[in-house]
């Protein structure tokens, strides 16, 4: 089977696990305030900028050098919106969570390289993906017209996601890897969601903070938009 085919199925039990993590519920659902959006800048800033320091770092090596896209690249496009959300010579703050996962991301850069593809995978699929519907929710929620304030979600470097998705699933499948290697990818991006979840945890308790707990439940039990 092929490796983008394999990461689809291998990781739907985690994708459907991370849909319905509190926080994204929220998010989903248009119950969003700066604070938390903002921290949630904060925290992904040094995910991307851990990938893609490696990333580069790898550019040479016989798999990882195949699926490094630098029109994906989401370090630039936070500190954008972070100059947006923080006063001028605010320093990124890194959570408990975040320092986990840009341990893990060195750490698998240093031993296992090839298993990075699950990071790329996870990460900017996601974003070309339901990030889009993201950006919608949050402009509106937010109140913010245009991009600013929300370039996470803009790919300037890519005119059809749809066609991107495509190359970099063609590009997955293309590369020399054993049956064995792959199941070791698809592993690591299940785990790769498991990180992206504590990072989600952390953030509903900010967002409870800013809207309080009763109203919180509240928007939880309340049927999901459409």
């Amino acid at each position: 089977m092929s490796l983008a085919q394999l990461l689809r199925d291998g990781t739907s039990e985690s994708h459907t696990i991370a849909e319905n993590n509190a926080f994204i519920r929220c998010f989903m659902k248009g119950v969003l305030e700066p604070k938390s959006y903002a921290k949630h800048l904060e925290s992904f800033y040094f995910v991307y900028a851990a990938m893609e320091e490696e990333l580069e770092n790898k550019k040479d090596h016989p798999i990882v050098g195949k699926i490094r896209f630098p029109e994906l690249y989401r370090k630039a496009q936070i500190e954008k919106d972070l100059a947006h959300f923080f006063q001028p010579g605010h320093s990124p703050k890194a959570t408990q969570a975040t320092e986990a996962y840009v341990k893990h991301i060195r750490e698998t850069a240093n031993t296992s390289p090839e298993l990075l593809i699950a990071h790329s995978y996870v990460r900017y699929l996601g974003d070309l993906s339901g990030g889009q519907i993201l950006k919608r929710v949050a402009a509106k929620a937010l109140g913010i017209e245009g991009t600013s304030g929300l370039d996470f979600y803009e790919f300037p470097e890519i005119s059809s996601p749809k066609d991107f998705k495509d190359k970099y699933r063609n590009t997955l499948d293309s590369l020399p890897l054993s049956d064995s290697e792959k199941e070791k990818i698809v592993q690591e991006a299940n785990e790769v969601f498991k990180l992206n979840g504590k990072i989600f945890d952390e953030l509903e308790e900010t967002l409870i903070s800013s809207i309080g707990k009763d109203k919180f439940e509240e928007v939880l039990a309340s049927p999901a938009r459409h």
